[in-house]
C-alpha cells in the first residue's frame, strides 16, 4: 500500500510559509515576522497570532480619498474568530442615512386631475395637469411649519429624478381616495430608519468608481449627499479593502412601520450599533455586544472630529418609537438621536478577517 503524506495547500501552506520564515528570522537582528503591508496582517491575524502581536486600542493607518487616516483596533475576535475589527478614529465626512421618501408610487400612470389622497389621518387633494408615467412617484416637497401638513407636491417620472410638474399646491380634500396606498407621514417628511434599507448602507458597501444607488422600496428617493458619487470602499486604501471581510450583524426594526424585532445582515463595511459603543440598548438587540474599546468607558471615550472639531456621528440603530430616527454619538460622547435626512458625521468600521 502506497505511503500519503498530509501536506498543506492553498492557504495552509501560506502560513507555514510564513512561519518558517519567522523562525528564520529570528537568528538574523531583526527578529519577529514583519508586519509590511495590509495581506501581512490578515496573514497573521488567520494564524491567530494577532491575539499576541496586537490589542485593543492600537492604532493603524491608512488613507480615505488617498489622505491619511488612523483605524482603532475596536475588537479582537468579536465578529469572527480570528478577526479584528477596525473603526476610523474620527469622522470621514458628513453623509446622509436616508433622504425623505415619496407620498405614493404609480404602480400605473396617474392621469392628470383631481387626488385625493388621506396623510396622518387627515385628507387632501392636489391638480395634475400632466400624467406622471408607471414607476413615478408624488412627492411633498414643502410642509406647514413643523407639523406633518403637506402643502406643495412635485411629481416625477420613473427615474425618480425628472420632474415633471412641481409646486402643484394641497387643499383640504373630499370624497373617496384616489391615491391608496401612500406611505407614512413620518417617511414622507423626513426619510426611514430602516438601515438594511438605507442609502448609507448601501453606500458604504459599494466599490463603484461612480456609485449608483438603487431604490430599495417603491418609496424611496436619491440622496443628497456629494460624497455618494463614489462608492465608499473605491475611496479606501485597495489593499485594505482586500483584506476585509463580510462579517454578520443586527440591527433592531422599528415598531411603527417596520413591526419591530431585528433585521440580520452581512456587510464588510458598517456602522456601529448603540449596543456596541457601550451607549445603552432599546428595541430587540440580540446578539449586539459592546466592543472592548467601547466597554465601560465615560462620554469622552466616543468623541469623534471631523475638521479637527468635535462631531457628530451615525451609529446604525433606530430609535424604536419612531419610523424617522435614528441614533448618533453628539459631541459630547452622549447617544442622542436625529432624523435620518440629517447629514452628520459617519465613523464606519470593518473586519480583517
Amino acid at each position: 500500500m502506497a505511503d500519503y503524506l498530509n501536506l498543506p495547500s492553498g492557504e495552509g501552506q501560506k502560513i507555514q510559509n510564513t512561519l518558517l520564515a519567522s523562525i528564520a528570522s529570528s537568528l538574523a537582528e531583526d527578529k519577529g515576522i514583519k508586519i509590511e503591508s495590509w495581506k501581512d496582517l490578515q496573514t497573521i491575524t488567520r494564524m491567530g497570532l494577532h491575539k499576541t502581536m496586537f490589542k485593543v486600542g492600537d492604532v493603524l493607518r491608512t488613507t480615505y480619498d488617498d489622505k491619511e487616516q488612523l483605524l482603532d483596533i475596536i475588537g479582537i475576535d468579536h465578529d469572527a474568530p480570528n478577526s479584528m475589527t477596525i473603526q476610523f478614529r474620527d469622522c470621514l465626512d458628513d453623509v446622509q442615512f436616508s433622504a425623505p421618501q415619496a407620498l405614493y408610487y404609480c404602480e400605473e400612470p396617474l392621469l392628470p386631475g383631481i387626488h385625493v389622497f388621506t396623510l396622518n389621518n387627515v385628507q387632501y387633494q392636489f391638480t395634475t395637469t400632466e400624467t406622471v408615467p408607471e414607476g413615478g412617484q408624488v412627492y411633498v416637497s414643502n410642509w406647514e411649519s413643523d407639523e406633518y401638513v403637506p402643502t406643495r407636491i412635485v411629481t416625477y417620472g420613473a427615474d425618480r429624478t425628472t420632474i415633471i410638474e412641481s409646486d402643484l399646491v394641497v387643499s383640504g380634500g373630499s370624497g373617496s381616495d384616489t391615491l391608496t396606498p401612500v406611505n407614512h407621514h413620518q417617511r414622507c417628511r423626513y426619510g426611514s430608519n430602516n438601515y438594511v434599507e438605507s442609502a448609507i448602507r448601501q453606500w458604504l458597501n459599494s466599490d463603484e468608481e461612480n456609485f449608483e444607488w438603487e431604490p430599495q422600496t417603491d418609496y424611496d428617493r436619491p440622496s443628497i449627499t456629494t460624497v455618494y458619487n463614489k462608492g465608499f470602499l473605491a475611496r479606501i486604501d485597495p489593499k485594505l479593502k482586500d483584506v476585509i471581510g463580510k462579517v454578520e450583524k443586527q440591527v433592531a426594526r422599528n415598531t411603527v412601520t417596520d413591526e419591530g424585532g431585528q433585521d440580520i445582515f452581512e456587510d464588510k463595511a458598517f456602522l456601529l450599533s448603540r449596543v456596541e459603543v457601550g451607549g445603552g440598548s432599546e428595541g430587540t438587540t440580540t446578539g449586539e455586544k459592546v466592543y472592548p474599546f467601547y466597554d465601560e468607558i465615560n462620554d469622552a471615550g466616543r468623541i469623534k472630529l471631523l475638521n479637527n472639531a468635535p462631531r457628530y456621528w451615525w451609529l446604525r440603530s433606530p430609535t424604536p418609537g419612531l419610523a424617522i430616527s435614528v441614533r448618533y454619538v453628539s459631541t459630547s460622547g452622549a447617544v442622542n438621536y436625529s432624523y435620518v435626512n440629517s447629514a452628520i458625521g459617519f465613523s464606519p468600521a470593518c473586519v480583517i478577517i
